[in-house]
């Protein structure tokens, strides 16, 4: 204003109504300027200050974990800024921020659920790992109460009670070792990879198992297409894991005189192991989460057998390490087949 009083001064002169004239054009040119300046800047900047406050001025969820409330909370106000986007898109510096703040606010949101997520997975594994312990300890202080009640001066029936309650303290181990092995898992454990014949690889653990099968008068057999010098790559200590766990699983779940098969065959750049039997075969819709920690399709049946729950899981995890993923088919009655792949 300063100036363009100065310019109208110097050209038309300093008399009362030019100072008069000057002083008009600029109070008009001030108050469209504070119009336009409020308009276009300062009530987006409020709009968006406010829409901020309303992000920020809770930090409950963080205590007490209300994750739902402040997703509805925080939902509505990706809403409302959503409905505005034409509203900022007149200044470019502003649209810019408003970007900014959706792209933040989404992101809050996305990490809001995942968080719920986690909270849901933990609980219901708390839970779940109560549950399993529950029966073991249960069962072995049954046992030592019943004995030391009197029952260990009856030889018919102290050695029962005994194998009882060693019986269960395996259960309790195995349980405790693969939850620390999935834990590890679940934290990027590093793995060992180096090439290794599979074919020898997967004879030695048949070898290991064939008392298991004989037991229960299961056959195991193996099927290969591979050479004895085909190699495939991988953390051999890992994989035997995976491969132990599948067949343990398919020989709880075979009848006697079935048969089990593991199989090998070689693509261009993979080796494809299948593990499969004429067993008892899973239900279509416990398919999808047969791989989830403690799941059970005969929850009475597979604790009878033993097992932590936590078998398939691992398997899981220990194939995702190696970028490969496992499939299932299986039909009931009739058997199931798992499969997986290996660089070689």
């Amino acid at each position: 204003m300063i100036l363009l009083l100065t310019f109208f001064l110097i050209i038309f002169g300093s008399t009362q109504e030019v100072i008069f004239v000057v002083i008009i054009i600029s109070l008009v040119f001030f108050i469209l300027s504070f119009v336009f300046f409020n308009l276009e800047i300062t009530d987006k900047l409020d709009f968006l200050n406010n829409q901020i406050k309303e992000i920020t001025e809770t930090d409950k969820f963080t205590i007490e974990n209300n994750f739902e409330e402040k997703i509805t909370g925080l939902n509505k106000v990706l809403a409302e800024l959503t409905a505005k986007e034409k509203y900022f898109k007149t200044n470019r510096e502003i649209f810019e921020l408003y970007n900014n703040l959706i792209l933040t606010l989404k992101r809050i949101i996305n990490e809001l659920n995942t968080a719920k997520i986690f909270k849901i997975n933990r609980n219901e594994f708390l839970g779940n790992v109560t549950h399993e312990l529950r029966t073991p300890i249960f069962t072995i202080q049954l046992s030592l109460e019943t004995l030391l009640d009197g029952a260990i001066k009856d030889d018919s029936v102290n050695m029962d009670f005994l194998k009882r309650a060693l019986s269960q303290t395996s259960r309790l181990r195995e349980l405790v070792d693969d939850l620390i092995n999935i834990s590890r898992l679940e934290t990027d454990m590093k793995i060992s990879k180096r090439y290794f014949e599979i074919l020898f690889f997967v004879n030695n653990i048949v070898n290991e198992l064939s008392e298991l099968s004989k037991n229960k008068k299961v056959k195991l057999t193996v099927e290969s297409e591979v050479s004895e010098k085909t190699r495939a790559f991988g953390d051999e200590e890992r994989l035997k894991q995976v491969i132990i766990n599948l067949v343990d699983n398919a020989i709880k779940y075979t009848n006697e005189d079935g048969e089990i098969k593991i199989g090998l065959r070689k693509t261009d750049k993979d080796v494809i192991i299948s593990i499969s039997d004429n067993g008892v075969g899973i239900p279509k819709d416990d398919l999808p989460r047969i791989f989830e920690r403690f799941y059970r399709v005969d929850k009475t049946r597979s604790r009878d057998m033993g097992g932590s729950g936590l078998g398939l899981s691992i398997v899981k995890h220990i194939l995702e390490l190696h970028k490969s993923t496992i499939k299932v088919e299986s039909e009931e009655g009739k058997g199931t087949k798992f499969e997986f792949n290996l660089p070689s």
